[in-house]
């Protein structure tokens, strides 16, 4: 696996997926990309020996968005295998890649998929051990996360107790961040917050201040 930048967007890479050092989709979906690396390979973990995240299958198996199109938008078009270990736990496979349209937002999803579209794409079967090592080297690798994606990472974690958040980002085309409050029966709340702390550490201190100091009933007023 590898990031990649698109569109001069450092804020959101994409994981790219290499299998022998090729794109293993390039001919049957060109231009389209990987998701971003939260969403694909999951948090960190204070153990850096713990495999987690969509690509680590149970002992079931799922199916995982691993691809979408080109536009971005996992809802227009993913690749999807079923993934899943063998029985001697000596194996992890990718199988059955399926296209679904308006079933995915992230690389999981709770909706039930379906048939889908068949992608004319072999199986590919990757040893456990070297698999579940590659996971935890590309989890652990936070070389993409900018310093604006660090402060939006550290703000929504000390803003867990906030209810009905839904997402912290770096602002779209402006300094600081955005999130997102999104209460049931009610419209859809987007929060922007800057500092000017140096480090995203202290930034992210001062933006949970801010917001947190101020009644609830005010923040469209003081932060939209």
């Amino acid at each position: 696996m590898a990031f990649e930048v698109r569109d001069d967007r450092p804020d959101r890479p994409v994981v790219s997926i290499r299998v022998d050092g090729e794109n293993p989709f390039a001919e049957v979906a060109p231009e389209w990309q990987g998701f971003d690396p939260a969403a694909i390979l999951g948090p960190p973990t204070p153990d850096p020996a713990a495999a987690h995240g969509p690509l680590v299958p149970d002992d079931v198996g799922r199916r995982v968005a691993v691809y979408r199109c080109s536009c971005g938008e996992p809802g227009c078009g993913v690749i999807a295998p079923y993934i899943v270990q063998s029985p001697d736990r000596r194996w992890i496979s990718w199988v059955d890649f399926r296209d679904y349209t308006g079933v995915f937002n992230d690389p999981l999803t709770d909706l039930s998929p379906g048939e889908g579209r068949p992608w004319d794409l072999p199986d590919l079967h990757f040893d456990r051990t070297q698999y579940l090592t590659e996971v935890r080297r590309a989890t652990a690798d936070r070389s993409w996360e900018t310093p604006r994606r660090a402060t939006a990472r550290l703000l929504k974690e000390r803003l867990a107790s906030v209810p009905y958040l839904r997402w912290v980002s770096p602002a779209w085309n402006a300094e600081g961040v955005e999130l997102s409050i999104e209460q049931p029966g009610r419209r859809q709340q987007v929060l922007h917050l800057v500092s000017a702390e140096p480090t995203p550490a202290r930034a992210a201190a001062d933006m949970a201040r801010q917001l947190l100091d101020c009644p609830p009933e005010e923040w469209s007023r003081r932060f939209s």
